[in-house]
Formats: C-alpha cells, structure tokens, sequence
C-alpha cells in the first residue's frame, strides 16, 4: 500500500501541478536497496519452507533472517543520519526553515497519546475482520492486503499529497518509500524476534503470492525512482499495478 498507493497519489498530484518534478535519487535508491534485502530474506524463508516442509527449520531460519535485517535497518539508520546525512538533503528546500509550532516535551506526549489512541483503534480493528469479512462476504485475503492497509495509512496518505502537490517530492517520497523501509527491516522482525521470545511462533514464510507482489513492487518502484525524475504516467504504472493485485486478493480463496 505504502509502495504502491501512497506513491501513486503523490507522484500524481505533482504530476497534475508540475509537467516534471526532479528528486533526490540517490536516497530515494538508499531506501530501495533496503527494501530489496528485506525481500530476499522474506523470500528465501518462503522458498525453503515450498522446497523442505519442515516447520522448525523455517522458524528458525525466519529468526536469524530476522536478526540480520534488524541490524541492516540500524545501519541504514546510522547511513542516513549520520556517516552520509547530506545524501538526503533536499537542496531545492535547504534553505527554507519552518517555525516550530510544539515543543519537544508537548510532540513527545502528543505521539505517546496517539500511540496510545492507535493502538486501541487497531485491536478493535483487528478483532472485527471476521464479522466483516461474514456479514459482507469480503475475503479475508482482501480486507488485509487492501482495505486496512487504505485505511490505516490515512495519515501517510494526506501528508504525502499534500507535500507532493507543494513541489515536496522529496519528503512525499521519504513518507511512502522510508515507511515501507521500516515495516520490512524493523517492524516484521521485531514482530518475529518478539513472538520468539514469547513463545509464539512466528516466520517469514510467507504465501508466495505475497512474496512475488512485494517483490515485484519492489522492482516496480526502484524502476520508477532511478531517473530522480518522475511524472503522472510513473504513477498511472504505479496505480495499475495495486489495482490488478487488489483483483488478485479477490479471488484469493479462504484458508479453512
């Protein structure tokens, strides 16, 4: 959703008000680089489990591949912030400075208390998809790839047009592009090494059709990002290919 939707409305809404709008390429390539080595160790866990069906051993493959891709995001994180910060400067905006509107003590309890807030929302969220999906004959497979992931990305979605429309490609792109970073480098292991420290088995194996969408996606947006130039077409790409795997999820049958 990140990669697919929520760049396709922002590189869209630049391209409606600006016939070419340039970017920086070279962070924008930082954060596909990472996005690939999080796919390739969704990926080998999912190949592995196809070819040897043996659970414990793709449990604990899941965990060290999850230990290296944590690792990568803190490196990635010292790379962008500290070693290379320059790299992702936007130098069409350097020297623009906005004024602060809250403090570092007000933000900090602002973010605790919508933490807070969003995390009551997601578990109510979460525990209502079964009456969903029976009540209005929706597939499981497409409330989870499609419908909560629109609606839990929300705020990513406003930011992101409204920066792009306002000549930010850069910071739009950082949104979309540095959030699906963190979801597959920290988020997804954490959630593995988390279930692993209480017992809960949890793995990178997925189905392969979710590993070949990521994937794909991945390919898809570094093609897209590589030129640090981009238009309305390199989203109509963008929203073409969510579409199909919206249709895709549809037609995914139910586990029983």
């Amino acid at each position: 959703s990140n990669l697919l939707l929520v760049l396709w409305m922002a590189i869209f809404c630049a391209g409606l008000k600006f016939h070419n709008r340039q970017f920086n390429a070279v962070g924008a390539a930082a954060n596909m680089s990472c996005l690939v080595v999080a796919s390739i160790s969704i990926c080998l866990p999912t190949l592995f489990g196809q070819i040897a069906d043996t659970g414990d051993e793709v449990l604990m493959i899941s965990r060290l591949c999850s230990l290296f891709l944590s690792l990568v995001y803190f490196l990635f994180l010292y790379f962008q912030l500290g070693t290379h910060a320059y790299l992702f400067v936007d130098e069409a905006e350097g020297e623009e400075e906005e004024e602060a509107h809250l403090s570092v003590m007000g933000s900090g309890i602002l973010l605790i208390l919508c933490t807070l807030v969003v995390a009551g929302c997601s578990e109510n969220l979460v525990d209502s998809i079964e009456g969903v999906s029976t009540k209005f004959g929706l597939p499981k497979a497409f409330i989870g790839v499609i419908l909560l992931p629109i609606v839990g990305n929300a705020a990513e979605h406003a930011t992101a047009v409204t920066s792009a429309y306002r000549g930010k490609l850069d910071l739009a792109i950082g949104v979309s592009v540095g959030s699906s970073t963190q979801i597959a480098l920290f988020v997804v292991p954490v959630a593995v090494l988390s279930g692993w420290y209480f017992g809960t088995p949890m793995s990178l194996n997925f189905r392969l059709f979710d590993m070949a969408c990521q994937m794909l996606s991945v390919f898809l947006v570094s093609q897209v990002t590589q030129h640090g130039n981009t238009n309305w077409l390199h989203g109509a790409m963008l929203v073409t290919t969510y579409v199909l795997i919206a249709i895709m999820t549809w037609f995914i049958p139910e586990r029983t």
